[in-house]
């Protein structure tokens, strides 16, 4: 039971958990998984993210350096853009050891630091998202609620306690991961770990788990209770309900993303987090999940190139900086420009919600 039939059957017993230690591979890799697939096909697909989420959160960085903290919704953005560029500066680390370019212990670094961060890091964007489903919720459904609940203190307060927390279920991992490693066992993380540290390693996996499925219910939950609210109230306020309508389409796209990146791997790791299926999967069953695992795996990290997508459309201010930086002006901006102050105002209601 617990980790053991993944350990002996797959290649990577970082399915059993998202801050587990591992990245990749195991004793027997490339004997039983296609080699090219491990050794050429994922380098290069991570590559090809890496320079791609450089260049997109490297200008939503200096894009949010000009862009004030006047809302919890532009915060909650900030936090994302760290957590993604945290994460992308994992990828060159995968990337030389799949390609076979570093030293067999190079796979010990993986092991105890460079998968703890991706993990960390991915949990850590999935959290802000569901804070943000909340702050549309909010902002929509009960605008005049409890004033607190829109400072940008209680924003600050909030965010630093999710990666408190995250931190608190994530070092463990890289100090109990303490084994002296050798050829024999640099391949499986696990064995690399005390047993306390496989002990919390499981722990970390339920919980991130939870996590998971927290979010997605929160996801959908706000996304149907801003549809309905819209709905009931398109008829007698047209024109706050076409307002109302931009923070439905935005929250839209972050279950678009949500669901694009995420959801194929936690269903994909459902095999693995319950051992007992080992017994009704046989060789070739566990490769097809493999491949499977890896896939959406890399689907996960490519949330780091689809976030600045949810800056783009959600957040105005972004979009607005990004237009005057490229000196670029939309056909709605300059209708704008010319309208009256009624216009203004609306304006100003933008700006507040950031939509």
């Amino acid at each position: 039971m617990g980790l053991n039939f993944t350990l002996a059957k797959l290649p990577n017993s970082e399915l059993h958990g998202p801050t587990s230690s591992n990245v990749s591979d195991g004793p027997g890799r490339n004997t039983t998984h296609n080699n090219e697939f491990d050794t050429i096909v994922l380098p290069v697909l991570y590559l090809i993210i890496f320079v791609a989420s450089i260049l997109l959160n490297g200008l939503a960085v200096w894009i949010f350096f000009h862009i004030r903290n006047k809302t919890s919704f532009i915060f909650y953005l900030k936090n994302i853009v760290v957590a993604d560029l945290i994460m992308t500066l994992t990828f060159p680390f995968r990337i030389v050891h799949d390609a076979g370019f570093g030293p067999w212990y190079f796979k010990f670094i993986l092991c105890r630091y460079t998968s703890v961060l991706f993990y960390a890091n991915m949990y850590t964007s999935i959290v802000f998202l569901g804070l943000i489903s909340i702050d549309r919720y909010l902002k929509v459904v009960k605008p005049f609620g409890d004033s607190r609940m829109y400072s940008i203190t209680f924003t600050k307060v909030l965010s630093v306690c999710v990666w408190v927390i995250m931190a608190v279920l994530s070092v463990p991992n890289i100090i109990l991961t303490n084994g002296q490693p050798t050829k024999d066992n640099v391949h499986d993380c696990v064995k690399l770990k005390s047993p306390l540290g496989a002990k919390w390693h499981e722990v970390v996996t339920y919980v991130n788990s939870c996590l998971f499925v927290v979010v997605l219910v929160i996801l959908i939950g706000c996304y149907i209770a801003i549809s309905r609210y819209i709905h009931k109230s398109s008829r007698q306020f047209i024109s706050q309900s076409s307002r109302k309508r931009k923070h439905n389409q935005s929250i839209r796209v972050v279950v678009a993303v949500f669901f694009t990146c995420f959801l194929p791997y936690h269903l994909c790791r459902i095999p693995f987090i319950f051992s007992h299926l080992d017994r009704l999967l046989d060789e070739s069953a566990h490769k097809i999940l493999y491949y499977c695992k890896e896939m959406t795996l890399f689907l996960s990290a490519c949330n780091v190139c689809l976030d600045p997508i949810i800056y783009f459309f959600m957040c105005r201010s972004f979009s607005r900086r990004l237009f005057k930086k490229s000196n670029i002006r939309t056909r709605s901006e300059s209708i704008r420009s010319l309208q009256s102050v009624r216009r203004s105002e609306v304006r100003i209601y933008y700006d507040y919600t950031d939509v």
